[in-house]
């Protein structure tokens, strides 16, 4: 009930309106929140050379960030059915495009908005399945998912033991598979993430290079409010007769490209994620 409650007072505001007010909430309440000392640890740890008042500004940003962001999940179906505030890069446009009826791996991290690559690729006609984590709580799981499947065509697949065979059978039937990249992955390889070892997904580099479909990493800038700038490019998989290092390299090379965006744009990435296991050590330990 007060879920729908929230969801009534920002239908009610716009999405305008709505963001702004649920990111200013959130730019005032979330430092008192445990995960601001977190983040702001990783912070100075990955960009050391910033300021205390640089880094308090970023982290001001990004919680305004995510409380807008929040505010534009609820609203998802509203923002659908006026998908003129999100802009495709010219580049991401004709790669998308160029992939025609085929299946494709989308790969994204937690910066801007990331639930609307999905609305920019459906706007070209490509439709997009995504992966996610349920909600413990069946209810607030159960209305989430409904608001959430209008930016997703290709339908919404939870993450578990069969949640990849189901998307690989979407892929092989045309259907793009979005997913983020950016969260740590004990399953994935320990590499340098901003200067720290770190644990980086491979998921994405996995799936596209065993079934043989093309790979595209893309980011949803936050440019002006609740307007955004879809921006990417497609990665080339190198097909050696070792895969294993294969995937190694372009799980790297990936990451690679999420640092450079998230250092163009820091205040739009979520920092309080757990992605250095060192680092999360040491925070233990600390305490």
């Amino acid at each position: 009930m007060a879920l729908r409650a929230v969801v009534a007072l920002l239908s009610f505001l716009g999405v305008d309106r709505g963001s702004a007010f649920m990111g200013r909430l959130w730019r005032w309440f979330a430092p008192f929140n445990p995960r601001h000392s977190r983040a702001d640890q990783h912070l100075a740890n990955a960009m050391p050379d910033l300021t205390s008042g640089e880094r308090k500004r970023i982290l001001s940003d990004m919680w305004e960030n995510l409380g807008r962001t929040f505010a534009e999940g609820l609203l998802l179906p509203e923002i659908v059915r006026r998908p003129e505030r999100i802009v495709l890069s010219d580049g991401l446009a004709a790669d998308i495009r160029a992939i025609g009826a085929g299946g494709a791996v989308f790969c994204s991290l937690h910066q801007g908005n990331w639930e609307l690559l999905a609305v920019g690729g459906a706007s070209l006609g490509k439709p997009f399945a995504g992966i996610y984590r349920e909600l413990k709580n069946p209810l607030a799981e159960a209305y989430f998912r409904s608001r959430r499947e209008t930016a997703y065509p290709g339908g919404l697949v939870a993450a578990g033991t069969t949640s990849i065979l189901r998307l690989r059978s979407l892929a092989r039937s045309g259907v793009a598979i979005a997913m983020m990249a950016d969260l740590p992955d004990g399953t994935g390889i320990v590499a340098p993430f901003f200067g720290h070892p770190a644990l980086l997904s491979k998921l994405p580099v996995t799936l596209a290079r065993h079934l043989g479909l093309p790979l595209v990493v893309a980011h949803c800038r936050r440019v002006d409010g609740a307007h955004f700038c879809i921006e990417g490019e497609r990665l080339d998989l190198p097909h050696t007769d070792n895969a294993e290092a294969d995937v190694d390299q372009a799980t790297r090379v990936l990451h690679a490209t999420f640092e450079t965006w998230i250092r163009s744009e820091p205040g739009q990435w979520m920092w309080a994620t757990r992605k250095w296991p060192n680092l999360a050590l040491h925070d233990a330990a600390s305490k």
